[in-house]
């Protein structure tokens, strides 16, 4: 079984100023550090690492933490990050200016998008068609943005995945794709879409209530998400 934690919108800023007055460093180690991110076999951070504009001290201070871990470290860019800026800290695979790859770990694959312009690049969903079916089994997809409405209507109505639809053809062509992994919206939500589970997960800065077609804070606590993937099964759990 491998054990998978999500870290998502983390929002760190150039320095420790805090970040609409939350310490987001402080959210982001209390999720790093937490028992139950103890025994990891791979952390992924699933987009906007950065709080605003690609701050390079935002990636500084990750890359500072994450070099300390035992385990593997996956990473992709959300809309407030810039893989020219990211790529100068961490060790990232990119084509054609995106960031998206395949991980191999314990006989499993894992298949990352960048979505950070807004949507998934037709190169990536080439790509992504010609990848997935190669792999005999299960396999997971994660990326920044929800293929799908979540039934936030903040983010749904302001922030939603430009091209969805494009996307949401691809993923259905895959029989071994069941669960999608996202962040973006700062809020948990798992949705179906057809027959695929879309998990997003909370963010590290803060929740943004999800019953409002405007901004409105929820909650500055942070969340995170820990995935749990075996033969035959992959069980999630959600925790602040």
């Amino acid at each position: 079984m491998l054990k998978i934690g999500q870290i998502s919108d983390i929002h760190i800023g150039e320095d420790e100023s805090l970040v609409q007055g939350i310490d987001v460093r402080e959210n982001f180690l209390r999720a790093l550090h937490s028992d139950s991110m103890e025994k990891l076999d791979l952390l992924v951070l699933s987009g906007d690492l950065a709080n605003e504009n690609a701050e390079p001290g935002a990636y500084s201070y990750v890359a500072e933490q994450i070099k300390k871990l035992d385990y593997p470290v996956c990473i992709i860019p959300g809309n407030h990050d810039r893989i020219e800026v990211m790529s100068k800290y961490f060790d990232l695979p990119v084509k054609n200016g995106k960031c998206y790859y395949r991980f191999d770990l314990m006989g499993k694959s894992m298949f990352f998008l960048d979505s950070a312009c807004g949507e998934v690049s037709r190169d990536q969903l080439d790509w992504l068609e010609a990848e997935v079916p190669k792999v005999d089994g299960e396999v997971l997809l994660f990326m920044h943005h929800p293929p799908c409405f979540c039934g936030h209507r903040f983010m749904d109505l302001h922030y939603h995945l430009k091209n969805m639809v494009e996307v949401q053809e691809v993923l259905l062509k895959f029989d071994n794709l069941k669960h999608v992994f996202c962040g973006h919206y700062h809020c948990e939500f798992e949705v179906m879409f057809k027959d695929i589970t879309v998990h997003a997960a909370p963010a590290t800065q803060m929740q943004i209530a999800p019953d409002k077609p405007y901004f409105n804070l929820k909650s500055s606590s942070p969340g995170w998400q820990v995935i749990y993937w075996g033969k035959d099964f992959v069980e999630t759990k959600i925790l602040y």
